[in-house]
């Protein structure tokens, strides 16, 4: 056999073993960008493109669109399994749902409601929170509940005014267990705190993230309140797939994505696509099990590997009586008990109570993300039975929300640990070269549902800088 032959065909099955992602594979390219993930980032980023003229193509891993915004349409009073509400800052969700049609409803103020606190077997109004011999916070801060404590102390001591302060804070970054232990608050006090913390443990949870926080709550809090998407929260990235039609693919998980000079291939559901960039718009989690070629370094490698994700849990449950009317006691509840914060769902409507949501953090979801949903149920039913006997522990689970198990999100959302917010910013939101990321990770002003778009719109706009 002549050997340029034989060349060809070592060529041809290298490339197979290889799985197709090779630029020795390059073939006519499928798009002009493809992009991984139709979250908020992801489906923002391809919007962008698409409207200066680029050919996308969106691989979803999953079988639905949303990522973290989760609608559970079928329960009573529609609640939200994921992101939920939109302040007024949010000018690209604003945007986004003005363009394809989609109403924000702001909210109406909200008369304040009481709650009930139960510290072990023992329980108090949160209005007689500060006078109660279950308190163990320094005088000065007794009024604050044990889920609002750590923002309440925070405040005052915000050392950020921008939205971008965060992102130099070296001096500034300690973990939230010991900045309150300065501040007097007692290992007993400490613990409460930790309870229901928005993040996984003190001692695991910058102080950075709290004052970031803080600061856009104070921004937001001068321009009005916030408002929900009609209809819910998922409502607004299903119009932005159907805009983009049949660009968007479920069901199609990224495995591998290699980048030269001449462009990408990206490996998904068995199919090797090419096209000239990708935005891998994935948490890191997920990232993390793509193959990238050429590899992450240094800190932006550490960011994708170490970064933390808040674990959450929620148990969505129906009461099959009205038991908060039988004992006159509030709805809703904080405990030091396994189900932490117990929300009243209540119609959007007429605002009466149709559900509870049980919401557990960090640990203690991680927790109970061990037991299958018949042996949650029965947990519910015992913590029910033992803090509201007029229930007499007849709730139902309706659903469990479980952001502590999915392969595409690994949590509910990111937070930094200490030390890394400043070392990590800049570095883990790098283009790999012709390999875009985002995600709300990456976000430099906004967090949350705002910060993915933010993602989503600067790689766009990287991209086509690139391009021109």
């Amino acid at each position: 056999m002549a050997p340029a032959i034989e060349r060809r065909r070592f060529l041809a099955a290298t490339a197979l073993a290889l799985g197709g992602c090779g630029p020795w594979t390059r073939r006519r390219k499928d798009a002009d960008v493809i992009v991984a993930g139709a979250g908020l980032s992801g489906l923002f980023a391809a919007m962008e493109l698409v409207d200066k003229g680029m050919r996308v193509v969106v691989l979803e891993g999953s079988n639905r669109i949303g990522g973290r915004l989760l609608t559970l349409d079928g329960l009573p009073g529609r609640p939200e399994g994921g992101g939920a509400q939109v302040g007024q800052s949010y000018a690209r969700i604003r945007y986004a749902a003005q363009k394809l049609g989609i109403a924000v409803i702001e909210d109406a103020p909200a008369a304040r409601e009481d709650r009930l606190l139960a510290v072990g077997e023992q329980q108090v109004l949160q209005s007689a929170w500060a006078e109660s011999d279950l308190n163990p916070f320094p005088e000065t801060w007794r009024a604050a509940p044990p889920d609002g404590a750590l923002f309440a102390v925070a405040g005052p001591d915000n050392p950020f005014t921008a939205p971008s302060d965060w992102r130099a804070a070296q001096d500034r970054d300690q973990s939230a267990a010991d900045y309150l232990e300065a501040k007097g608050f007692s290992e007993k006090a400490r613990r409460l705190i930790d309870v229901a913390l928005n993040a996984n443990r003190l001692e695991t949870y910058s102080m950075v993230n709290v004052w970031r926080t803080l600061q856009l709550y104070a921004v937001d809090a001068t321009l009005g309140r916030p408002g929900d998407i009609e209809g819910g929260s998922q409502r607004l990235p299903e119009a932005m797939a159907a805009a983009l039609g049949d660009a968007v693919r479920l069901n199609a998980p990224v495995s591998a994505v290699s980048a030269d000079a001449a462009g990408v291939a990206v490996r998904a559901g068995g199919r090797s696509l090419q096209a000239d960039f990708c935005v891998l718009a994935l948490p890191f989690p997920a990232l993390g099990a793509v193959a990238l070629d050429p590899a992450p370094t240094g800190p932006q490698r550490d960011a994708i590997a170490d970064l933390p994700m808040t674990q959450i849990l929620q148990l969505h449950l129906e009461a099959r009586t009205p038991f908060w009317e039988t004992d006159g006691l509030p709805a809703a509840m904080w405990t030091d008990g396994p189900l932490e914060r117990i929300f009243a769902t209540r119609d959007r409507a007429d605002g009466s109570v149709v559900a509870f949501n049980a919401w557990v953090n960090g640990a203690h979801a991680s927790e109970l993300d061990k037991l299958d949903d018949s042996a949650l149920e029965s947990l519910a039913q015992q913590e029910f039975a033992r803090l509201r006997p007029a229930s007499g522990g007849t709730v139902k689970l309706l659903k469990a929300v479980r952001w502590t198990r999915s392969s595409y999100a690994g949590g509910a959302y990111m937070h930094f640990a200490p030390g890394q917010a400043a070392a990590w910013a800049e570095p883990m939101a790098r283009a790999i070269g012709r390999i875009h990321l985002a995600g709300e990770q990456l976000s430099y002003l906004h967090t949350g549902m705002e910060g993915a778009m933010e993602s989503g719109q600067r790689a766009a706009l990287a991209i086509l800088d690139s391009a021109a």
